[in-house]
């Protein structure tokens, strides 16, 4: 009876997490209610305030169920030699994430369009800005490795590169999260990479 009891109360939870997804998607975290999602799943606003404590305490652990894009990229080379094939892949590793993992392009488009973030939620903001400083870090690790293998130009400033790229991916994945298909925002992307790589010195 138990075990009943926590199984249940567990799929509870993860129907809340799921329909506040929905509703989040729908109207926007500062519009949507508790009364909403209660209704959208069927329940009562008591049953969301047994699993969390208010909207920001259930954001967050509806956020926390997926890695976000930038956070799950990583390439890491066997040598040099092979950093320019880890960079591409780095590159392309978080719109190849929103394209092919429907809840992670859900989250996203939450994350960047139907969300103010407010006091309560500041902590999401920083581990936003704490995953793009990892991935432009990483980035431009590979961009000198590439340098010291002479895959790149001698004279490339790779903090800047890396920026350059990372605001093509993070534009990118703003537009296939509001007008562009997933897969064309991949294929863009795959062409721009070729294009800047070419300006700093690839073959």
């Amino acid at each position: 009876m138990v075990r009943r009891t926590k199984e249940e109360a567990a799929a509870t939870r993860e129907l809340l997490l799921d329909t506040a997804e929905a509703v989040f998607l729908e109207r926007g975290v500062s519009r949507a209610s508790l009364q909403d999602i209660a209704a959208a799943a069927g329940l009562t606003r008591g049953a969301i305030y047994w699993h969390f404590k208010d909207k920001a305490e259930l954001f967050i652990a509806m956020m926390d169920r997926v890695c976000l894009p930038c956070e799950a990229a990583c390439a890491v080379p066997p040598d040099d030699s092979a950093a320019l094939e880890a960079l591409r892949r780095l590159a392309l590793q978080p719109l190849e994430q929103v394209r092919d993992d429907v809840r992670t392009r859900r989250v996203f488009t939450i994350a960047i369009h139907r969300t103010e973030y407010s006091s309560e939620l500041q902590m999401l903001r920083q581990r936003h800005q704490d995953a793009i400083a990892e991935y432009t870090r990483e980035l431009a690790q590979l961009l000198l490795a590439a340098v010291r293998a002479g895959q790149l130009r001698a004279d490339l400033d790779t903090e800047t590169a890396a920026l350059v790229v990372f605001s093509m991916v993070d534009g990118l994945l703003t537009r296939c999260t509001l007008d562009m298909a997933p897969s064309q925002c991949v294929h863009t992307a795959e062409a721009g990479l070729a294009l800047l790589l070419a300006g700093m010195g690839a073959p």
